[in-house]
């Protein structure tokens, strides 16, 4: 009578696993690097796996696709700029809050332009995963719960819901950030950046005030 022979699971080389451990963030780090230096368009399956020293097609066994790539460089940014919101003093008063937040997002744009570009410049091809949406509505809800500390504090209008007020800061402090990341500004309004960051606050008061 013959006995079933059990296999036994092939051991896995562990240098190799280490190699294909690495490959993902190696992946990421060779995409931002070309990102940063070349613009998005610089941006190839065949260039990355140059620099990572893969085949183009290891590329596609961590991600979907190149704009899944990308996907992944633009949650580095959210992460980054949450990071900007956090770093603004909770205690202040609400209306100063809200200044010192929309400060912050405008010194992230100039901190770090090619994450802005690719947040918020780069129109996007195809439609976000849901964990990527979760993250961007998380940055965005720091600012809304700003807002709604002010209101329960009385001093920020109450006849808007608090996310689409945040929504109108965000848009208030996007176009100046958009035009000085652009290099707009340097060329229409040289050096009046701080007195134009101070109108695009003080708009913000207003529109926030009761």
């Amino acid at each position: 009578m013959l006995r079933a022979v059990r296999k036994v699971p092939a051991k896995r080389n562990p240098a190799a696993v280490r190699r294909a451990d690495g490959l993902k963030p190696a992946i990421l780090d060779a995409a931002r690097a070309l990102c940063f230096s070349e613009g998005v368009a610089g941006i190839s399956a065949r260039k990355i796996a140059r620099q990572v020293g893969c085949s183009a097609t290891a590329i596609y066994l961590h991600y979907r696709n190149l704009g899944d790539v990308l996907h992944h460089l633009r949650m580095e940014g959210h992460q980054l700029l949450a990071e900007y919101f956090r770093a603004v003093d909770p205690t202040l008063p609400p209306l100063q809050r809200l200044r010192e937040m929309g400060r912050a997002y405008h010194r992230f744009g100039l901190d770090h332009p090619n994450y802005y570009e690719l947040m918020f410049l780069h129109p996007l091809r195809e439609p976000l995963q849901r964990e990527f949406v979760q993250q961007e509505i998380f940055t965005l809800m720091l600012v809304r719960d700003a807002v709604k500390s002010g209101q329960e504090a009385g001093v920020v209008r109450r006849d808007l819901d608090p996310f689409t007020l945040a929504h109108g800061l965000w848009s208030t402090m996007h176009g100046l950030t958009s035009l000085a990341v652009a290099g707009l500004l340097v060329r229409t309004a040289p050096g009046q950046d701080g007195i134009l960051l101070d109108g695009a606050l003080e708009s913000i008061d207003r529109y926030v005030r009761p």
